[in-house]
């Protein structure tokens, strides 16, 4: 098939991995090639195969990735070269210099396409910006520490950074966790099989329950959040929150087995989050990529809390507001990042070792109090959130709703997808899983649920990754 020709097939899903032409058309077709080149030349390979399938997506922003690449790539290689200057005092002034260049043109191409998006409404952030920005402020954080020693080959920085596993939702890996899998080392069967095990998992997760979870959600919207009773608004508070679990864990599930299918390491991005017995405990196990980067690269440089508790207010919510302002312009997003640092702050300096000595009272906790802060992260509209928590909690008469069966028509439809979910946040589950991954009644499940997950697909329109959008 002529390139040409893939690429108008391939279009807008060639980076959904949830999709027939992803599956079915070029992942087959990049790991034959990918494992016919010789070790020493597969970041070629991995860096063309990365470059087409985003020039399918989005052909306008192609010379931006590989302009930002090359530049980084150029600094860290003075950086690294003026870490060889004898006096301490230039030395660090010049390698301070070269980290403030790469950063401020980093961040700042990030800031101009959020700011220009929210004044315009109408802007395309790049695919996977944020996430590559924010991989790029880390190597040359490292390097400018000395934790890690710039790459000399472009062909391995640009695969990196460009790689398609990772580039439109992460996780964000490391420099030093990915350096290994990118020097041509030997992929062992077993870390191939283990790739295809995660592959389908996340694909199941994706397809046979996040976007069957989906529907309700958008079936909530189409009603009009006026018009549902209080019952109904807290399933589909619930519901989106399972919705929002599965798809970004099913998409790092998928990201993380084709990592290993092409020699890189396993990066773990969630650790049964919904068993958590704190906020704080949850946004340790969610997104934890996203968690550690904010940590070491911003959090910890302000001080953390080492200077006193005004000063842990302050970093918390420099953090949290980041975080909000990372994952969209609206104001919503302002308010969640503000609404989750001043809980977790709360956590902190009042009622947190309470929780940790009550099991049963920190789980109610968690999992009462989360949906609502995903309440806020869904709901761009502040009106409509207005209207949604009205609905939630009907107060003095406001949010009556004369709809008050209206929970029983959609428990009615969706209880398998949510019990189903309920019972894969469990985490005796993953402790099963990883028991008897390699029997073959597990290979027949994860068969059966591959084609299932198939059919699904052949049988319904895709749905991107909610996390693409970010």
């Amino acid at each position: 098939m002529a390139g040409s020709e893939l690429g108008r097939l391939m279009g807008e899903n060639s980076l959904v991995f949830s999709s027939l032409e992803f599956l079915f058309r070029f992942l087959p077709v990049f790991l034959a090639a990918f494992y016919l080149t010789p070790p020493g030349y597969r970041n070629v390979t991995l860096l063309a195969g990365s470059l087409f399938l985003y020039a399918c997506a989005q052909p306008q922003y192609v010379l931006l990735l590989l302009a930002v690449t090359a530049l980084n790539y150029l600094i860290g290689i003075r950086a690294q070269a003026a870490s060889g200057i004898r006096r301490h005092r230039k030395r660090r002034a010049v390698m301070s210099g070269w980290l403030l260049l790469a950063g401020t043109t980093d961040l700042g191409i990030l800031i101009f396409f959020k700011a220009v998006g929210a004044a315009t409404g109408n802007l395309a952030l790049p695919l996977g910006l944020s996430f590559y920005t924010f991989k790029l402020v880390s190597y040359q954080a490292d390097v400018f520490r000395g934790r890690i020693e710039a790459e000399m080959s472009f062909w391995r920085f640009a695969s990196y950074i460009c790689m398609f596993p990772q580039i439109t939702s992460g996780p964000i890996m490391r420099y030093e966790d990915a350096s290994g899998g990118l020097r041509g080392e030997r992929i062992l069967p077993e870390q191939f099989a283990e790739g295809l095990r995660l592959l389908v998992l996340g694909l199941a997760a994706k397809v046979l329950l996040a976007d069957r979870l989906g529907i309700l959600w958008n079936d909530i919207r189409t009603i009009g959040f006026e018009s549902i009773s209080t019952p109904l608004a807290w399933l589909g508070a619930f519901s989106y929150s399972l919705q929002l679990y599965f798809d970004f864990q099913g998409y790092s599930l998928m990201a993380a087995g084709i990592g290993m299918m092409l020699g890189l390491p396993y990066i773990k991005n969630f650790d049964q989050p919904y068993s958590a017995v704190s906020m704080s405990d949850f946004w340790r196990r969610w997104h934890m990529t996203l968690g550690s980067w904010f940590r070491d690269y911003v959090y910890i440089p302000m001080g953390g809390n080492r200077e006193g508790t005004g000063r842990l207010v302050r970093n918390l919510l420099a953090v949290w507001l980041l975080t909000g302002l990372w994952h969209g312009n609206g104001w919503n997003f302002v308010l969640w990042g503000l609404v989750l640092g001043g809980i977790i702050i709360l956590e902190k300096l009042t009622y947190g070792s309470w929780l940790k000595r009550r099991k049963v009272i920190s789980h109610i906790y968690v999992l009462a109090l989360l949906p609502l802060t995903w309440m806020i992260f869904a709901i761009t509209d502040l009106k409509e959130l207005g209207i949604y928590f009205a609905r939630l909690f009907p107060f003095f008469g406001i949010g009556q709703t004369l709809n008050a069966g209206d929970i029983w028509k959609y428990l009615s439809l969706y209880w398998p997808f949510l019990l189903a979910g309920a019972v894969c946040c469990v985490p005796a589950l993953e402790v099963l899983y990883e028991k008897w991954k390699k029997t073959w009644p597990a290979a027949v499940l994860l068969m059966l649920l591959f084609w299932a997950a198939v059919y699904r697909l052949s049988i319904s329109a895709g749905n991107p990754f909610l996390y693409f959008s970010f």
